[in-house]
């Protein structure tokens, strides 16, 4: 019988596997929240266009970008499931609009007039507007102005400060749409992997709906879980980040920089453990690379030289040398895990890298069911290491007990999304 010992070539054959495959799943956007996302990016693009609308005509494209378009999207916050959900609304109006004019008027088109539905939700900020859910919810709504003669829905991006003077206003290049296409392209989906995560990620989600009553399940066409090895890792990473940054204060390193970073190294590695280790190292590698010739490091779309994707990080030497600092830490965490080491230990390597919420209950889960067979006799103690040999399918098999669940739904949004 084939047992939990197998070549890492095995999907899913080592205990750390199912872990991290367990944690990515947790940490996503569940099929409820993706709707509302859906419904709500439908419903602000229509209140846009409402006959009574500054806006009324002049909207050319309205499409997500960043992390839904790249299906990378995570909660933004570690103890709550607050999600941050990226639309970019593209404008049809004159060339020479100043900056400060643009983000004001897409400001008027959603607020409207006091007591209207968007109001009090509407938040004008320095590129974007974003309207705030009562449910932690947050719909950013960035204003771009198409570029005459250049690549497909290259654009200016909007840059200026609420209540400082319009000059002060700025116009950057950005491409989210075909950054996206890019990154998409560079996604291979390795099919050994993606039925083993899929199949999890619709046992993780059944057992979370059973519990509901009003939760329609998502549609079949195209489960969440038909994504690349390389994705899951750039969730597991960006979670990694937002615990590293929980609690200190400026920008933390973003989503978009660190997707390209992600993309650049793709198809190196056969299971998800050794995935997180080789992208873990050619970041810190990228990063140390800069560092050594003493300058902030400089990365740009590669659908758009002029898309600068560091213009607001790091701001300085010392940002990129505690970046290199919490990467180092990460390759000596992941190299252990790969490594091998008891539950106890992996458990604590792991909270320290994803948080409690989403890996301290799943651990214990994991912990319970994998002494099932143990019990019944299908598996056993390895004399002398300590280490629990059980039927691969056994360790495949045990899907965490429900707490947050955050499966991805099919990608129904026409773009890309753009995080910066």
């Amino acid at each position: 019988m084939t047992t939990a010992t197998l070549p890492v070539t095995q999907v899913l054959a080592k205990t750390v596997d199912v872990l991290l495959a367990d944690v990515a799943i947790r940490v996503q956007l569940s099929p409820t929240a993706y709707d509302k996302a859906v419904a709500r990016h439908e419903a602000i693009k229509r209140w846009i266009e409402r006959a009574k609308s500054p806006l009324n005509g002049c909207v050319e494209h309205f499409y997500p970008q960043g992390s839904m378009a790249t299906r990378s999207t995570i909660a933004s916050k570690l103890r709550t499931d607050e999600f941050d959900i990226d639309i970019v609304a593209a404008l049809l109006l004159a060339a020479d609009t100043p900056a400060a004019a643009v983000l004001d008027l897409l400001c008027e088109a959603i607020r409207a007039e006091p007591g209207s539905r968007y109001y009090d939700m509407a938040e004008r900020r320095t590129r974007c507007i974003t309207v705030h859910y009562a449910d932690g919810m947050h719909l950013d709504v960035t204003p771009l102005l198409r570029r005459p003669a250049t690549p497909e829905r290259e654009s200016w991006l909007f840059h200026h400060r609420e209540r400082t003077s319009p000059e002060l206003g700025e116009r950057l290049i950005a491409n989210p749409y075909g950054f996206a296409a890019w990154f998409n392209e560079r996604m291979p989906l390795d099919h050994d992997f993606v039925q083993m995560y899929e199949a999890r990620s619709l046992a993780y989600e059944r057992t979370v709906l059973a519990g509901l009553v009003d939760d329609d399940p998502v549609p079949p066409q195209e489960h969440p879980g038909r994504k690349s090895m390389a994705v899951i890792v750039l969730q597991l990473l960006k979670r990694w980040r937002n615990v590293q940054y929980d609690l200190r204060t400026g920008r933390r390193p973003p989503s978009i920089l660190m997707s390209k970073l992600v993309a650049d190294n793709v198809g190196h590695a056969a299971t998800l453990s050794q995935e997180l280790l080789h992208q873990s190292r050619q970041m810190l590698a990228a990063f140390r690379h800069w560092q050594a010739a003493g300058q902030r490091i400089q990365v740009a779309n590669p659908c758009c030289a002029a898309d600068v994707l560091t213009d607001r990080w790091p701001a300085s030497m010392s940002d990129q040398s505690q970046f290199i600092k919490d990467l180092s830490a990460l390759v000596k965490d992941v190299q252990r895990l790969v490594e091998g080491c008891l539950l106890d230990e992996m458990k604590e390597i792991l909270i320290n890298l994803f948080g409690e919420e989403p890996t301290g209950a799943a651990v214990d889960a994991y912990a319970e069911r994998i002494g099932e067979p143990i019990r019944a006799g299908r598996g056993r103690h390895e004399t002398g290491s300590g280490r629990i040999v059980v039927p691969a399918a056994s360790v495949a098999g045990v899907v965490a007990s429900p707490t947050p669940v955050r499966a991805t739904p099919p990608h129904r949004f026409h773009g890309d999304s753009w995080e910066r």
